[in-house]
């Protein structure tokens, strides 16, 4: 692809900006893990492979890279359900790691949802989840979650409702299979 339009440029500063003056996130969501158990979240979370293996929603996962997540790539998560292909797509926004303390911090935006290509689930205008991994003593997974809901989903109060499905889905599959060690996945698969 060629270069960027400013106005993209224009409206990631401002996404940021947002994100950024956000001070209390809507939902934040905890559970200390053994240090091995801790590793393997990182691990898996940031192998984008490992991630059918953990996440048991998606059956599978579309993306033009395989392997380790890069910041800026888009990912699709798919699912049948009543017999309806339904695609949560997101955008890494940003990965911090460190050695010392041994932590990672991967930021996801979702793009939104399709059911057999339609658009869906309108009533999220925005949905930004940071998962933080601590691979220390006492450390473990924290998910903290920013929604902005639109009108129609205050008025029907199913906004907040599918935004916290959404995080709360992803934060069971990660504390509960995502601190298995699995088999390292081949990218060529």
């Amino acid at each position: 692809m060629g270069e960027k339009s400013l106005l993209y440029h224009l409206a990631r500063a401002s996404f940021l900006l947002e994100v950024n003056t956000m001070t209390n996130p809507d939902l934040i969501l905890r559970k200390q893990l053994l240090i091995e158990q801790s590793r393997n979240v990182s691990f898996n979370l940031l192998n984008l492979n490992c991630w059918p293996l953990w996440n048991k929603v998606a059956n599978r996962i579309l993306s033009e890279q395989q392997g380790e997540l890069q910041p800026e790539q888009r990912f699709d998560l798919h699912r049948i359900m009543a017999q309806q292909l339904i695609e949560d797509l997101w955008q890494v926004s940003q990965i911090k790691s460190s050695k010392n303390p041994s932590f990672v911090e991967l930021r996801l935006t979702w793009v939104g949802q399709r059911i057999n290509g339609r658009t869906s689930a309108l009533a999220i205008q925005r949905l930004v989840i940071e998962i933080t991994v601590l691979e220390t003593e006492n450390g473990g997974i924290e998910i903290s979650a920013w929604w902005e809901i639109s009108k129609l989903g205050r008025l029907l109060r199913f906004g907040r409702r599918l935004a916290r499905a959404i995080v709360s889905q992803i934060f069971d599959d990660l504390v509960n299979h995502g601190t298995i060690e699995y088999q390292q996945v081949s990218e060529n698969a």
